[in-house]
């Protein structure tokens, strides 16, 4: 089963839904493609419309087709943990978790370093003063 508009053809995928491209025109005039939208288009009898009551978009009833709720969509939170979960991706919070790790033991071996020299110093001058 087809679709024709404009003498271009849309195939029926499944029998119910097909792919529409969605096109626009670029600074030179000619026509891209942007992506591609399915649609799907019911036609009921009215009765079958009047007896079988739909919500619009995802309000009740959510029935035919159901539209379950949209997923990866942030929710404000006062939890600085959660915020951080939501605004950085995983492979990014891997990434930062690494780095600190590693700045974090870098950060000790210079302070152990530094809490070091006094005694090597002091063992030094105290080797040099004895006989």
């Amino acid at each position: 089963m087809y679709l024709k508009k404009n003498g271009m053809d849309f195939e029926f995928k499944d029998d119910q839904t097909f792919w529409l491209p969605m096109e626009s025109k670029n600074e030179k005039g000619e026509l891209i493609t942007n992506g591609f939208v399915r649609v799907q288009i019911d036609i009921v009898p009215k009765d079958h419309a009047e007896n079988n009551k739909v919500g619009a978009a995802r309000e009740e009833p959510n029935c035919d087709p159901f539209l379950p709720p949209p997923i990866g969509r942030l929710s404000f939170s006062l939890n600085p943990c959660k915020m951080y979960q939501q605004l950085v991706g995983p492979e990014m919070r891997r990434k930062i978790c690494i780095y600190g790790c590693c700045g974090l033991c870098l950060l000790l071996c210079v302070a152990l370093f530094l809490y070091m020299i006094p005694i090597i110093f002091g063992t030094l001058i105290a080797n040099s003063l004895s006989p």
